[in-house]
């Protein structure tokens, strides 16, 4: 395997007014590709901004966030929009559909955003390997939450990302449905070879992960496969 992603002594301090939070206290590791790491963590261990900077979301008060041999910490707004466009895909809890498009156009939104065309060959495949071709023409309220994820899941990989992050993707699902989407996950893992980073409060879901970052007040606590 090769090196997609490292990060080099990250730190983010948020400040207000006159007080400051840091919420990444100089976090280091590095991803291979084809990795599926979980990053788990209790609500303000800094977890969710590690997973917004590594998107383009967010910016680091300091540190470097090497993808593809660059530094993203130091591009532009123009250089991140198309980072986040191109490279990076992210799933989020609460599906983040557009009520007004059906799954057809939800999911090829990205691309056409980038100015780019999906083939009807690659959305049906899509589609079919996530087990909703034939909600391609639903709109979300007609859709359950499991298929609402299955659809924002879609659209992540429809993109092609090098690496997919997952904002806790499962934390608006049943048991039943956690255990289908994370088995997606894993299969885009292993037949794909997609990099999966995903932030997650559940060890059960962490557990289908290959390996485990336990982050800490902004720190990492432990790193293991």
């Amino acid at each position: 395997m090769s090196e997609i992603l490292r990060v080099e002594n990250l730190k983010k301090v948020y400040k207000v007014y006159d007080s400051e939070t840091t919420a990444l206290n100089g976090v280091s590791f590095t991803v291979e590709k084809g990795e599926f790491v979980a990053v788990v963590g209790t609500s303000g261990s800094g977890k969710s901004t590690l997973l917004h900077i590594l998107g383009g979301v967010d910016t680091p008060t300091s540190g470097r966030v090497i993808v593809g041999g660059e530094d993203i910490a130091g591009f532009s707004a123009r250089r991140l929009a198309e980072y986040r466009r191109r490279r990076v895909s992210i799933i989020y809890q609460f599906y983040n559909l557009l009520p007004m498009l059906n799954v057809r156009s939800n999911v090829t939104l990205p691309l056409e955003l980038d100015g780019r065309k999906c083939s009807d060959k690659k959305l049906l495949s899509v589609l079919k390997s996530l087990g909703i071709e034939e909600k391609e023409f639903h709109y979300p309220s007609q859709m359950s939450g499991g298929e609402q994820q299955r659809a924002a899941i879609a659209r992540a990989l429809i993109t092609s990302p090098a690496i997919l992050l997952a904002d806790e993707p499962t934390g608006n699902l049943d048991s039943k449905n956690t255990a289908e989407v994370m088995s997606l996950l894993a299969e885009a893992n292993e037949r794909d070879g997609q990099t999966i980073i995903m932030v997650t409060h559940d060890m059960d879901v962490a557990a289908r992960a290959g390996r485990v970052i336990e982050m800490m007040d902004g720190m990492i606590f432990r790193d293991e496969s």
